[in-house]
């Protein structure tokens, strides 16, 4: 029944799924917030970055009219106050978003480090996020309008993920910041690359199974696919309004789900899925005549014998000794660090991070440095980006510097000093030399303003920098030895890509895209010429030269990865490359074109291409935007009561603890570290169900310092309980008994925890530690008068109590327990497609002591452990766990802190409480999981089946001195992509145990009427975010 009602609510958990309940994580408690506000943004910053505030102002400003003109609505349109912007300095990781419960734009300042678009971030922000601000207004117009004021302000997120979902949404963001840019990810070879290969090599999937993915096929994310359809039609059809008439029926029509549909008609004539092919064909076709104007491609072999038989990505590369070192990732793998010989043997090294810089090699002192993601400790928002290095000689990887901000690293030519790209709290960025041997900073020099450094690379006195400037990336170079430090320009800016900086004998040689696909080119800096060394088909990376310089090495894109490569360097033949030879790309300038055209026939006066900076876009004096007066911000409500935490985590005991009758109001404050909810729920008494009861429900949780601190108080879910001991005389001793009686008084439950999550991941492992402390208390009651009875016996029925004594002192005593746990965890980063982890483990240890009772309720102890370890093949894994508790004393009342009965037994209440009335009890667990891929199957919109997960498991449970049960069985279920029309990963099969051991037939004799065979439902949703 349970799993029944589950399903039932699936279309609320629907609603809750796409309704954007996220947080971006906390800023450290210790920052001063200040506000300043435009026509049309109330910016949220941190104190002392006014001026970063003021550039973000008026970029935001500058492209509000611009963003809307194709989308059909324009940021703001549909509120009644100034667009919150969040702007997070700390952060070492670029990035943005822009949520609707409760409504604000969230702004990672910082610059995009790895593979940056040539365009500067901040105008690359305003651009995307504004596009899905104007984006969002379309579920507050029209239909959806009067619901806002039933709903709030989650109606408007929920309706976002349903209709247009995240393909549309996130596609259609990218094409705006393509069209209204001169670069923009659709004028980036890597963008669309992989599609590129897929086509030539026949890999036409239908748009369900590049919309929801697999897990045996690489698939590139919703932004490409997004922006691969909508361009691809506003190309071939010629109309800008595609984003315009999607979300405008959407809003008119809401009864339509299937509006991409109905959508795809009105502007085409034709239905949805013809016009997805035909924008891929569109694509295809004019990268074929790309392709074959690129032409000859030089000639390769295989530089590993590693076999790839999933998509595989080699970067990174660099040639150490006689030994090709790289960055390897997969579609079933994270990220490791190997190493191939010059025979094309290769060897992991070790685990890698995910998010690195390419590797530097310091020959002389034989290490291998890098930069990576360094997680903050304790601040979501407060990461920081160290230099690594590893030590051939020991094989052990080392940190070099601690709390930087600091990004590929550059070695000289004796390798004692580093070039590393810092980029700043306030804005901007600089070159920063360090010592290779203690990280200490030896010299500074600052970029120009509005200029954002990238890589760098020694040329005896000389820095080269690769660098971003409103034009495009460029290539400058520092006299270090000249006191004014001017940056000298060798390769002004341009919308290509520049990556990959190295230095080959006296010239410079880097990845660029300026052909359409990324190849190798170089540079010499005496007179600036410019030069392209290779042609590849579907374009490379990861260059670098041999040895000796006879072979270069590299990565070259296809349709199974980015696989390493070699070609001698006596095939190639270089070919000088004029400034003016940029591939232009048909499809992104049409884009353009069609919103240059939009913006002739505006008819606003007031269009914000023309506003100047200094006066015409006002901002108001800044203030201090203090915390507590803005936490309570009630975004959202809705005439009926859910829990979300419960919805989310699928737990619960009774139906209404999910939802039921009611209302229900959503808190979250603009810095997302305070959310919470107000709850009235009306529902049955559980234990008399014609009885109704009307309860009160609050919860919070606040982040904003260093501990996190829960809190929760519900009222009146049902009847408060008084339990009773009471003893029957038996000769000379007294057999102790409990009942319980249901009273008058509405039942009243609070708790209140303080955790303190600390993060301690990097170099692709994630571990942690997380000390907590909560405290439980509610009114039931326990009464230790212990009054003493004798007793008449007919048979086995007592007939008659005659009261003797009361053994115990006259006192009540309130349920209430202080538990106190440690939970430490260190396993490995896993991919998508991966179930278990290839190795790590954690542990769990608490103690539960019940306040004023622990005369009958003995304090607990307990441990779980887990593990993982690899299975027989790649995708396969193994589980194991240990989970023991263990009584401080013997008491009389039987408790339990963990579950230690076996799978397939855990639904026998009396079987828990008799495994509980020992002071000890163990449960050992192995899982191995077998995934099996199923062909990635769809049924039209409706479903879509990923793969089936089958599980054999085993579970053995001892207890007391010689007692034992198990479970053995297994689990089979099937992994959906998409399920009822939602977007929401979703597990259904089913489970089977058998049951048995050596106490199994006792008990049974003893009445528990335990089951040799279990067989359940499986049924579990990953919400997405």
């Amino acid at each position: 029944m349970k799993f029944f009602l589950s399903f039932l609510l699936y279309i609320i958990i629907s609603l809750n799924a796409f309704a954007q309940f996220y947080t971006v994580g906390d800023d450290p408690a210790s920052i001063k917030w200040y506000k300043t506000e435009t026509e049309n943004f109330s910016i949220i910053y941190p104190e002392g970055l006014d001026s970063l505030a003021k550039t973000y102002g008026y970029n935001l400003e500058k492209y509000r009219i611009p963003v809307g003109r194709s989308a059909g609505y324009t940021p703001g349109e549909y509120i009644n106050t100034k667009m919150p912007v969040v702007l997070h300095a700390w952060n070492a990781q670029a990035n943005g978003s822009v949520a609707w419960a409760p409504k604000r734009m969230d702004l990672f300042t910082l610059p995009q480090a790895y593979g940056p678009e040539a365009l500067p971030w901040v105008k690359t922000l305003a651009i995307h996020e504004s596009r899905h601000a104007a984006q969002m207004q379309f579920g507050l117009s029209y239909v959806f309008k009067p619901l806002k004021y039933i709903f709030g302000e989650m109606l408007n997120g929920a309706a976002a993920g349903i209709y247009p979902g995240k393909w549309l949404l996130e596609g259609d963001a990218v094409v705006a910041e393509t069209a209204l840019s001169n670069s923009g990810r659709g004028r980036s070879a890597d963008f669309l690359n992989y599609y590129m290969a897929a086509f030539d090599n026949g890999d036409f999937r239908n748009f369900y199974r590049w919309n929801y993915g697999s897990y045996k096929y690489f698939t590139p994310d919703k932004y490409a696919l997004g922006y691969m359809m909508i361009s691809g039609i506003r190309y071939k059809f010629d109309t800008p309004h595609f984003s315009d008439i999607y979300l405008q029926h959407a809003a008119k029509q809401p009864y339509d789900v299937l509006v991409y549909r109905s959508a795809s008609k009105r502007i085409s004539g034709q239905y949805f899925l013809k016009n997805f092919e035909d924008a891929l064909k569109v694509h295809h076709s004019i990268w074929k005549e790309e392709k074959e104007a690129r032409k000859p491609f030089i000639k390769t072999s295989e530089a590993t014998d590693a076999a790839n038989n999933k998509y595989t990505v080699y970067t990174g590369n660099i040639i150490l000794g006689n030994s090709l070192w790289a960055i390897k990732n997969s579609i079933d793998k994270s990220s490791i660090l190997v190493m191939i010989n010059s025979l094309g043997h290769e060897r992991a090294i070790a685990s890698f991070a995910g998010q690195c810089s390419k590797l530097e090699a310091a020959h002389s002192a034989r290490k291998i440095f890098w930069s990576e993601i360094k997680a903050g400790i304790r601040w979501n928002q407060k990461n920081t980006s160290v230099i690594k290095y590893y030590d051939i000689d020991s094989g052990r990887k080392k940190t070099l510097t601690h709390g930087t901000r600091y990004y590929h690293p550059s070695a000289n030519s004796d390798g004692t000093k580093l070039a590393v790209t810092e980029y700043l709290v306030r804005g901007g960025s600089r070159i920063v030399i360090i010592d290779s041997s203690t990280g200490k900073e030896i010299d500074t020099i600052n970029a120009p303003a509005g200029m954002q450094a990238v890589e760098s690379v020694w040329s005896k006195d000389r820095i080269f920098i690769s660098a971003i400037e409103d034009k495009g990336f460029g290539i400058y170079s520092i006299h270090l030895p000249d006191a004014n430090r001017n940056w000298e320009c060798h390769l002004e800016p341009q919308p290509v890509q520049i990556k990959d900086l190295r230095k080959y004998r006296n010239d410079i040689y880097f990845t660029c895209d300026r052909s359409g696909v990324n190849e190798l080119y170089y540079m010499k800096p005496e007179d600036n010429t410019l030069y392209r060394m290779t042609s590849t088909e579907y374009g490379s990376d990861n260059f670098q030269f041999g040895k000796d310089g006879g072979e270069l090495f590299f990565s070259t894109a296809g349709h199974n990865g980015k696989l390493p490569v070699k070609t001698c360097t006596s095939e190639l033949n270089p070919r000088r490359v004029s400034d003016s030879d940029i591939h232009r790309y048909k499809i992104a300038d049409k884009l353009s074109e069609q919103e240059r055209i939009l913006a002739l026939s505006d008819s606003s006066v007031n269009t914000t291409e023309k506003k100047d900076e200094n006066t015409n876009i006002k901002f108001s004096e800044p203030e201090r935007y203090r915390k507590f007066p803005n936490l309570f911000n009630i975004h959202s409500w809705a005439p009926v009561y859910f829990n979300y935490d419960n919805i989310t985590n699928f737990s619960y005991d009774y139906i209404y603890e999910l939802a039921s009758l009611g209302a229900t109001a959503l808190i979250q404050n603009r810095l997302g570290t305070f959310t919470g909810y107000l709850g009235y729920s009306a529902h049955k008494d559980p234990y008399n169900k014609s009885f109704w009861r009307h309860s009160g429900h609050i919860k919070f949780t606040y982040t904003g310092l260093f501990p996190v601190i829960e809190a929760s108080f519900d009222i009146n879910d049902r009847a408060g309980i008084n339990s009773r001991i009471y003893g029957i005389l038996n000769e000379n001793t007294a057999n102790l008994y409990m009942d319980k009686i249901i009273c008058s008084r509405p039942y009243l439950k609070g708790k209140i925890s303080v955790y303190i999550p600390l993060n301690l991941s990097g170099g692709g492992w994630n571990r942690g530690i997380v000390p907590q402390l909560s405290w439980n208390i509610t009114n039931d009651i326990i009464d230790y008068s212990i009054p003493i009875y004798t007793a008449t016996i007919d048979g086995n029925n007592m007939q008659e109590l005659q009261f003797v004594k009361d053994f115990g002192k006259s006192e009540k005593k309130l349920m209430q327990s202080v538990n106190a746990s440690v939970r430490l965890y260190s396993v490995r980063s896993i991919t998508s497609s991966e179930i278990y982890p290839d190795f790590g483990g954690g542990i769990e240890a608490g103690i539960s002591h019940y306040c004023g009772n622990t005369r009958y309720l003995s304090p607990m102890t307990y441990v779980y452990a887990y593990g993982y370890l690899p299975g027989i093949t790649r995708e396969q894994g193994l589980n194991l766990s240990v989970t023991w508790q263990h009584s401080l004393k013997q008491s009389f009342l039987a408790n339990s802190v963990v579950n230690t009965l076996p799978r397939g037994l855990v639904s026998s209440l009396t079987l828990k409480s008799h495994i509980a009335s020992y002071r000890h009890s163990a449960k050992i667990s192995a899982n191995y999981a077998i995934p099996v891929y199923i062909g990635d199957f769809h049924i039209s919109s409706i479903f879509y089946g990923k793969r089936a997960v089958i599980t054999p498991h085993f579970d053995y449970t001892f207890f007391g001195k010689n007692g034992n049960l198990f479970s053995a069985g297994v689990s089979a279920c099937v992994e959906f992509g998409c399920f009822l029309w939602v977007a929401t990963p979703i597990s259904i099969g089913v489970t089977y145990s058998y049951n048995g051991g050596k106490s199994f037939s006792s008990l049974n004799h003893a009445g528990f009427g335990l089951g040799r065979h279990f067989v359940g439902p499986i049924f579990k949703i990953a919400l997405p975010q």
